[in-house]
């Protein structure tokens, strides 16, 4: 796990509520300590949370707390006891304490389970299982959209428990975590890093790409600071960017930049061209690059051009091969730009499209 890219998600997660849903299956394995060491880190750093104990008995689950000296209290009620349960899940929480309380009934997401998330205001919901991880492939379907759910049935495991996520995002839950509880460190893994270990059904913008705000210029030259050193991105700086801020666009995670493009018109030539196209190392391969290619060239078809074209001398297979772009002549660029580009010495090359 990334510390700098941990501590980032601390202030945004402190005074939030996760509800924490432990299957049968796992409250019987040595391995949830571990598990309820990561939850006990959550609430250290001011993460309220509540335990549930799939079924009818909490004694496992308030065991395997004190052994990590986590500062909890049990609901005397299960939550199929209704309101009595969940104010007393509520009273402990606001102490604050860890609520640990039974289910009181079977199933992840049984109805009594996700009416209490959705009565505190949760903003996650996370089943910790014995595996049962949905995969494709042997990899874990790690985020996914809930309106996207149902193209992912046919083809992986667990599916019924995919289905269900789906459905409590539909209820009102914003994201659903359907995690190995038998992997160590498995929940620290999953929330301190843009995509996480198990798979995530999300019903609210986890994935963007938006407009580049003033705050993000920073963020954003740092990132691209090696490329413009190493010459695969033209220079630019704060003023320059600031300029033509309404040019740029990044693509986030969780609200962490990992990418970036810009879309510069020549309104005259009835043109545009896709510029400082930029992914982050450990986020390349994953589709993000192609995502903010056909952004810009909605943006640009939505703006009345017919083409739109991009410079580039270390790209040069990316457009040509994954976006399948034309190799074009430099005679094809507006004046300006051609100007630009021979004033700079590079050996750049052109390609684009029709819109």
């Amino acid at each position: 796990m990334n510390v700098r890219s941990a501590l980032e998600y601390v202030p945004y997660f402190r005074g939030r509520l996760f509800v924490v849903h432990v299957s049968a299956r796992l409250l019987q394995a040595g391995e949830l300590v571990d598990a309820l060491l990561d939850a006990d880190a959550l609430h250290e750093v001011g993460v309220r949370l509540v335990l549930v104990a799939e079924g009818c008995d909490t004694a496992l689950l308030a065991l395997r707390a004190g052994e990590c000296e986590m500062h909890a209290a049990v609901a005397e009620f299960p939550l199929t006891d209704g309101a009595a349960a969940v104010a007393r899940v509520r009273e402990i929480v606001e102490r604050p304490q860890v609520a640990i309380v039974a289910a009181g009934a079977e199933g992840r997401f049984h109805k009594a389970c996700v009416d209490m998330a959705l009565e505190l205001g949760a903003s996650k919901y996370i089943c910790l299982q014995a595996g049962e991880v949905p995969c494709r492939e042997s990899q874990p379907i790690f985020a996914v959209p809930e309106s996207e759910v149902e193209q992912h049935l046919a083809d992986c495991t667990h599916a019924g428990l995919l289905q269900q996520a789906a459905e409590a995002c539909r209820r009102g839950i914003p994201r659903v975590h359907l995690l190995d509880g038998l992997h160590r460190g498995v929940l620290l893994d999953e929330l301190f890093s843009e995509e996480g270990v198990g798979t995530m059904v999300h019903a609210d913008s986890y994935r963007e790409i938006r407009p580049l705000r003033v705050e993000d210029i920073p963020e954003l030259l740092s990132m691209i600071a090696r490329s413009i050193a190493d010459a695969k991105l033209v220079h630019r700086d704060y003023e320059s960017i600031c300029e033509n801020l309404q040019s740029y666009y990044v693509y986030t995670l969780d609200d962490t930049i990992v990418g970036c493009v810009a879309l510069y018109p020549y309104a005259q030539e009835q043109c545009a061209e896709l510029g400082c196209l930029f992914i982050k190392k450990n986020y390349e391969g994953r589709g993000y690059g192609k995502a903010m290619c056909r952004f810009v060239e909605s943006k640009a078809r939505s703006m009345g051009f017919s083409r739109i074209f991009a410079v580039s001398q270390s790209a040069v297979a990316y457009f040509r091969d994954r976006m399948h772009y034309d190799p074009l002549p430099r005679t094809v660029l507006p004046p300006a730009r051609l100007k630009a580009l021979e004033a700079s010495g590079r050996a750049s090359e052109v390609f684009g499209r029709e819109l």
